[in-house]
């Protein structure tokens, strides 16, 4: 320990004083040389203080968790289109690409965020802002979440959100993370009224099932397996739920926001 004996002695007789009782035994030298050993009482409370310890280490870290928890956030961007006729997450809205509503909603508002998607265009568009991507070629929504969870590593919760609803709020997305604080093991997701809507916030013990999701599924298999695990944060705007599956849906989204 690079301490003089006499130091670690004058030390050993202070706790010994202070606790009331003997922690070691010392032997004088001699031929054999002297040394000291553990008594039981020794033996018994260097054990409870290493239970101690580590009992502080894993309620701190516990804590810190609890106020500064590792937030995540999978934009799903991996859609076909087939129903828009084209690769829709690049289509125009108001002067810029569709998913950059989706870049621009949860900018900042992670400690994680990529973006999985099967179209080059969307990778370049977020390698452009330094938002890490997965590109794949894998044809299920059951992969593209699979990949998210994977991509971002160790997380406490985790937001996946379609990168097809340009009128999602930055405020809703950080609605739903303030909401986490007082139901860290909820499932939560926006709400219009009776209808039920995405992105949808997991906690972390929803990851197993997400991860091993049947052919083709989504998230609403884990909400359905867990129903009374929902919390719903109620928006006032229904259409910042809408997919914009079609063109013609895409223009009732522009439609809204003229007006």
């Amino acid at each position: 320990m690079g301490m003089a004996y006499t130091k670690a002695l004058k030390l050993m007789k202070q706790a010994e004083n202070a606790l009331g009782f003997s922690l070691i035994t010392r032997t004088t030298g001699g031929k054999a040389g002297g040394g000291s050993i553990l008594t039981q009482e020794g033996t018994r409370w260097l054990r409870q203080y290493e239970a101690y310890r580590d009992a502080c280490i894993k309620a701190n870290q516990a804590l810190y968790r609890q106020h500064f928890p590792k937030l995540g956030c999978v934009i799903m961007a991996s859609g076909l289109g087939r129903r828009f006729g084209s690769n829709k997450l690049m289509a125009d809205f108001y002067g810029q690409p569709m998913i950059q509503r989706a870049l621009d909603a949860t900018d900042g508002l992670f400690a994680k965020r990529v973006v999985v998607t099967r179209h080059e265009s969307v990778a370049a568009l977020c390698r452009e802002q330094h938002v890490d991507v997965v590109l794949h070629d894998l044809p299920h929504r059951s992969d593209t979440v699979r990949l998210g969870l994977e991509a971002l590593g160790d997380l406490d919760a985790c937001l996946f959100l379609p990168g097809d609803q340009p009128l999602l709020r930055r405020e809703t997305v950080a609605m739903l993370l303030e909401s986490r604080k007082e139901n860290p093991d909820s499932i939560i997701r926006p709400a219009y009224e009776d209808t039920e809507g995405s992105p949808v916030l997991f906690p972390a013990w929803a990851f197993p099932e997400l991860k091993a999701l049947p052919e083709g599924r989504g998230g609403g298999v884990v909400i359905k397996n867990h129903p009374h695990e929902v919390y719903r944060v109620a928006v006032s705007n229904p259409f910042e739920l809408a997919d914009a599956d079609t063109p013609e849906m895409l223009e009732t989204l522009k439609a809204f926001v003229r007006d």
